[in-house]
């Protein structure tokens, strides 16, 4: 996967791009207002006071999940140029960014919400399934229903880590892409295609994973004819399962959420990461403060939902539904802090220290 060029690039430009940052933190927070200020309501078994003064734009916070997964494909071929293609770097790294903050995150959210009913509540069984980050895969309850999000980011994850180990040798990245979206189309013309055949090419969501790959590549190696095309399929296959998402989402929740301004905020997403790609400088835009928001990012995801609900039920029938949400909000990013201080900042670095010597094997194919 590696290439001269995006080698270079990683060689001459810093790994922390704050702007990048900073859009995860916007992203993380699209998703809090959905869940406080929509979803929590929407169908009456969350949250037990309603903020309609902000509901109608709020309703559209969900978005904020394929801005994650647009970034999580840029991101995830920096990391790989950064580790020069090694699978034992790659994988390590994605195991010591992932799991230690997630499994203090479950076991924070199960302790607190043990014993309530559904749905904050979960069994110790159920719990103990969650810790590999893929309850539904096998049939247990999530802990936090924000959860369903990291299977998918695995099973990306997955994918890549494939192709590093059999395929980039003998694949572009650029053709492994277009072969990616071309399986997209294809499964989304199949009228009553299996649910395993559109997970498998994660129908619903491949396009954003492709986009912010293409992205990265363009960063990296420039503009090229066939990147703008397969930028502009993805761009087609987003706005098709953006449609269909949002058609869905009302349906599920009884309340009018437009697909044309979903396509157009979603669309906004791909303006946005094509005039970073021009102007490359911008991409440093937010400094150091940008970094710390995008540090708060993963637990702030982790943690919200459920002890948000939970804190705003508390609170609200003493001090008032404003003062709670607030207090939500403000206890939710100081918990991301302490997450991130606590957990993420001494255990992650020495986890992947400590995991790549030992996954050396995974580079068999690699040479040398």
């Amino acid at each position: 996967m590696t290439t001269p060029g995006a080698a270079a690039v990683v060689g001459r430009r810093s790994n922390r791009l704050p702007a990048l940052d900073l859009m995860r933190f916007v992203a993380a927070m699209m998703v809090l207002l959905y869940h406080y200020g929509f979803r929590g309501t929407a169908d009456g078994e969350f949250l037990q006071v309603a903020f309609p003064e902000f509901s109608g734009w709020a309703r559209y916070g969900y978005l904020g999940v394929p801005m994650f997964f647009m970034l999580s494909g840029f991101v995830i071929l920096l990391t790989v140029d950064a580790g020069k293609g090694l699978p034992s770097h790659f994988v390590a790294s994605r195991i010591s960014r992932l799991y230690p903050v997630f499994w203090a995150s479950a076991a924070l959210t199960f302790v607190l919400m043990w014993g309530r009913p559904a749905p904050f509540g979960v069994s110790l069984h159920d719990f103990v399934l969650n810790l590999g980050m893929v309850p539904e895969w096998l049939g247990a309850e999530p802990v936090d229903g924000v959860y369903w999000t990291l299977a998918v980011e695995l099973q990306f994850y997955i994918y890549v880590s494939l192709y590093l180990l059999f395929l980039q040798r003998r694949v572009g990245i650029d053709w492994m892409l277009a072969s990616w979206l071309a399986a997209v189309f294809a499964v989304t013309a199949i009228p009553d295609a299996r649910y395993l055949l559109k997970q498998g090419v994660l129908v619903e969501w491949g396009a954003f994973f492709i986009a912010g790959c293409l992205y990265y590549r363009v960063w990296g190696d420039g503009w090229t004819l066939a990147r703008r095309l397969l930028l502009l399929l993805a761009w087609v296959a987003a706005m098709l399962t953006t449609r269909d998402g949002a058609r869905a989402t009302s349906a599920r929740h009884a309340a009018e959420i437009s697909p044309w301004i979903a396509q157009a905020v979603v669309s906004g997403f791909f303006v946005l990461f094509s005039l970073l790609c021009r102007r490359p400088r911008w991409l440093a835009w937010g400094g150091r403060l940008a970094i710390v928001f995008g540090a708060l990012t993963y637990p702030l995801y982790l943690v919200h939902q459920n002890l948000g609900y939970a804190l705003i039920n508390a609170l609200a029938p003493t001090f008032g539904r404003w003062p709670a949400l607030a207090a939500a909000v403000t206890a939710m990013l100081a918990l991301a802090w302490l997450l991130h201080r606590g957990i993420e900042r001494p255990f992650n670095g020495r986890l992947r220290r400590w995991l790549e010597p030992r996954l050396r094997f995974l580079d068999f194919r690699m040479p040398g």
